[in-house]
């Protein structure tokens, strides 16, 4: 379209927008907005190269009626809802010169649609679902780098309209969104998904991943007075113990204070231990990393260290 003063707006991607030969349906939500697709992305020319402008966005109702989908037509049935004050959406770029407005396209991909009256976000326009809208664009001149509104200019690009609805009432116009749309993969019947028999890792139980000690080899648990487990004092014989079990980061760790394995699914499994005797008794004495008060402690993360296990 181009205005008297000589200045053209043209949609980018019109050849899109005439796909939908049914009227083109835009959805509105309520909490979070709806982004248009096809978006709107137009280009300028004709303007003062050096001169500065901003560009802005709102939609406009087109009639004073209510609309309803049947017999796979759209009707006008009722009178439309009173007229809502315009809201006008600056471009994120804000003022630029002629010459960076006519290099390059200019995206209104950010605007989301919704019916919530309430909203004040930022880049939201408020919507009467049902009802006839079109895009309107405004080239506003800055003077003297000051807004003024004297040297706006509309631009309505023809056969470019929407009704706005809550969800698709045809569904020649769903499909046409989702066969277009790059982000509708999802609800293709092909879609981007991988097939079915593609190679993929082999799945495991949480019992293979983190198997539990037999417990054919685990002594018995045992409950003291104040409810906790006491070290263990049958244990098997140390040369057939596997000491490659404890301290493994990604297995188990061992707490001698409560005879327990500690860690995600083996959590409070009983589990063998190194014989204490009077032969290595002295050498697993108090640990060097554990403080008085931690000594005894069932519930204390820090493991003890154990001099003797050099001598096995």
């Amino acid at each position: 379209m181009i205005s008297s003063s000589g200045i053209e707006v043209t949609l980018n991607n019109a050849g899109l927008w005439k796909k939908f030969n049914s009227p083109m349906e835009m959805i509105l939500t309520k909490k979070i907005g709806r982004k248009m697709f096809p978006n709107l992305e137009y280009s300028v020319d004709g303007l003062n190269p050096t001169a500065m402008y901003e560009i802005y966005l709102h939609m406009e109702r087109m009639d004073e009626h209510k609309y309803r989908f049947t017999d796979n037509k759209w009707d006008d049935y009722a009178r439309g809802d009173p007229i809502t004050s315009i809201q006008k959406i600056k471009h994120k770029s804000g003022g630029q010169t002629g010459m960076f407005w006519m290099d390059g396209p200019i995206s209104f991909e950010q605007i989301r649609l919704t019916n919530n009256p309430e909203t004040e976000k930022k880049d939201h326009i408020c919507l009467q679902s049902m009802h006839k809208w079109r895009p309107v664009v405004t080239i506003r001149k800055l003077e003297n780098g000051d807004e003024n509104s004297d040297f706006d200019e509309e631009f309505r690009i023809e056969n470019v309209w929407f009704m706005a609805v809550t969800m698709y009432q045809n569904q020649a116009v769903k499909n046409l969104k989702v066969e277009n749309n790059k982000f509708a993969s999802g609800f293709r019947e092909t879609g981007n998904h991988k097939p079915v028999n593609s190679t993929r890792g082999i799945k495991r139980t949480a019992s293979e991943t983190f198997p539990t000690p037999p417990s054919s080899t685990s002594p018995p648990s045992k409950k003291n007075s104040n409810g906790h487990s006491p070290i263990a004092q049958n244990f098997p014989n140390p040369a057939h113990f596997d000491f490659s079990m404890m301290g493994t980061a990604h297995q188990y760790w061992m707490n001698p204070y409560q005879n327990m394995w500690n860690y995600g699914y083996n959590m409070g499994q009983p589990m063998v231990q190194p014989v204490v005797n009077q032969w290595n008794m002295q050498n697993m004495g108090q640990s060097k990393n554990m403080s008085h008060e931690q000594q005894g402690n069932p519930n204390s993360r820090i493991v003890p260290e154990f001099y003797g296990l050099s001598n096995f």
